[in-house]
């Protein structure tokens, strides 16, 4: 029979010991409790546009108070007033906005799992948006990939939606210049890479998931 001093003893050692497990699980669950995010940190979020053609999407990601975005569709006359690259600082209050050289604005806001906001295309025209975080690790998410066409060195700039809907647009790099037509639908090669058919001649295009804006030259 264990004595008093024993007893407790054994009682403090197993208390001990329980804290621990339970503040190692903690920690844990602490680590994974993003599921929007990766293990950079990123978090992405896509937004529908209302009264816009269906195909138009954005895709945004967010990093350690830096954002990247960009505007798409399927349609060439949406592209040509409203498809932009935008990137910058996170507001205090996860507000996002640019402006492109021709004067197409965006503004929006990150909270939590929303990401709402505006576009004020080049017609004048102001089109609101609404959407949320996606899991991490694709196929979901904001998709980049750079290529030559034409002798001219372009930006493929792709969006896939939750629901598997798909827009993208191709950019001359560092022009407000496209390049049409895009494919309506993507080779998959797997969950964070695709090849996207563009042009006339076509040619396919590899764009991969943006899943950190550290180091990665969007425009």
């Amino acid at each position: 029979m264990l004595s008093t001093n024993n007893s407790y003893n054994h009682f403090f050692k197993t208390s001990r010991l329980l804290l621990s497990v339970i503040l190692l699980m903690s920690l844990l669950t602490a680590c994974g409790g993003q599921p929007a995010g990766s293990s950079t940190g990123a978090i992405s979020y896509i937004a529908h546009i209302a009264d816009a053609p269906e195909s138009a999407r954005i895709g945004i990601v967010v990093e350690d108070g830096k954002f990247a975005v960009y505007i798409c569709s399927l349609d060439d006359a949406f592209n040509l007033i409203a498809a932009r690259w935008y990137s910058g600082d996170v507001g205090a209050d996860g507000s996002v906005s640019g402006v492109s050289p021709d004067g197409v604005e965006f503004q929006g806001v990150v909270s939590g799992d929303s990401f709402t906001g505006t576009i004020l295309n080049t017609k004048g025209r102001t089109w609101t948006f609404s959407g949320i975080a996606v899991p991490a690790g694709g196929p979901a998410g904001l998709y980049r990939g750079i290529s030559e066409y034409n002798g001219q060195e372009v930006v493929v700039g792709s969006v896939v939606d939750v629901d598997g809907s798909f827009a993208s647009t191709v950019q001359v790099r560092g022009k407000i210049e496209f390049v049409s037509p895009v494919a309506t639908a993507p080779l998959r090669v797997d969950t964070t890479t695709m090849k996207v058919t563009i042009g006339a001649p076509s040619l396919q295009v590899q764009v991969a998931l943006v899943t950190t804006l550290k180091g990665v030259e969007l425009f």
